[in-house]
């Protein structure tokens, strides 16, 4: 891995601020007709745009504020946009995951220390390590779940690449450790279940050199039992995960989830309109139950807003990008890749959030630098 590469430079800071993301996008926009080209060779991906163009023009011209709905109508595309970015600007993109993975740990170690230390600094009103004095954290605006989901791509890209790179294994490994403290120390419970379900995975794409290095495993398990075991607030907030009675964030968030499938079924094919989730929310909302400006997840959001057309086009799309490329060459690579993102899509099962690597990481697994034809770590 050479700093010197762009790739690798960029996937070093992009998990340290969504801003540095928009910065790579640009920088990646400089092959934008070849991106263009591409996307229309590929038939999935130029049919998924051509799809939610057409649906999400029908979501807004439905919806009650037309205006407001064309502005986010096209949300999805660009998501679909930077994945192709990810796909066919990046050069390096074996490089690139590897930055990701020592980003994520270098954030993590920040994170960390700044909550050992009890940081507030800000820049005026612009935080730069704030909240840490008494609160969750905040790295450069990016706080609680949103901060905790910048480090997941670090967990499960660290342990993968652990098993399979024989050459700076141990920093790998650091790094992800490092990635994981920095979750704790967020508190959010959505990354916590995001990084586990990536972690049982990523063991069980890679049964074989799981296997080989079983004892470090084993060890690596006992010891982040007993780093929560010792951490009493993180304990309690692991343990109300699963309570859905007596822990108000989670009644709230059924609460919300009621009431957007009850706006899904009076919208079912195009939604009640990008963009109009807030005011639609009130409308429905029974007596009693919490206020909402978003659902709370990402699949909701898309499922409410653009209705079962669109939402079958986007996460179908999305279903056959990332799952294709992995039975037709199924490499090392590819596996880490697909552990790395997976944190994400679980994590907003309970958040919608937008994380600026995700896509890019997405684009990377179908990505030729990644197939079994180049230098990949599949050899023990």
């Amino acid at each position: 891995m050479d700093i010197r590469d762009r790739d690798t430079r960029w996937g070093l800071l992009v998990p340290i601020s969504p801003a540095l993301g928009l910065v790579y996008y640009c920088t990646l926009l400089t092959k934008c007709k070849e991106v263009i080209k591409n996307i229309r060779s590929d038939r999935v991906t130029y049919g998924a745009l051509i799809g939610l163009l057409i649906s999400g023009m029908i979501s807004a011209a439905l919806a009650p504020d037309k205006g407001q709905a064309l502005i986010n109508m096209p949300i999805p595309l660009v998501f679909i946009f930077i994945y192709a970015l990810g796909r066919w600007g990046i050069v390096n993109a074996r490089d690139f995951l590897k930055a990701i993975t020592l980003g994520c740990g270098l954030l993590g170690l920040v994170v960390f220390a700044s909550h050992l230390l009890r940081l507030n600094i800000w820049h005026g009103s612009f935080p730069i390590l704030a909240s840490f004095h008494r609160g969750r954290g905040n790295v450069l605006g990016m706080a609680d779940n949103g901060l905790a989901a910048m480090l997941e791509a670090g967990i499960a890209g660290g342990l993968g690449f652990f098993l399979y790179k024989s050459q700076h294994r141990w920093l790998y490994l650091a790094a992800s450790l490092s990635a994981l403290l920095g979750v704790f120390t967020t508190y959010s419970r959505g990354s916590i279940v995001g990084s586990l379900a990536a972690i049982i995975i990523l063991i069980a794409m890679n049964s074989q050199m799981v296997r080989k290095h079983w004892k470090v495993i084993v060890v690596l398990g006992m010891i982040v039992v007993i780093c929560i075991s010792q951490w009493p607030g993180l304990s309690r907030r692991i343990m109300s995960i699963a309570n859905v009675t007596t822990n108000s964030s989670n009644v709230g968030r059924l609460q919300i989830w009621e009431v957007s499938w009850n706006m899904f079924k009076d919208h079912v094919l195009f939604g009640i309109g990008p963009g109009h989730y807030g005011r639609t929310y009130a409308l429905y909302r029974p007596d009693g139950y919490i206020k909402a400006r978003s659902p709370h997840s990402l699949y909701f959001f898309v499922l409410t807003g653009w209705g079962l057309v669109g939402f079958t086009l986007f996460f179908g799309w999305m279903a056959v990008s990332i799952i294709k490329p992995l039975i037709q060459d199924n490499t090392a690579y590819r596996r880490i890749a697909f552990a790395m993102m997976i944190s994400f899509w679980v994590h907003v099962l309970f958040n919608d959030l937008y994380i600026a690597h995700v896509p890019l990481i997405m684009g990377c697994i179908a990505h030729p630098d990644l197939a079994s034809s180049s230098d990949t770590p599949d050899h023990p």
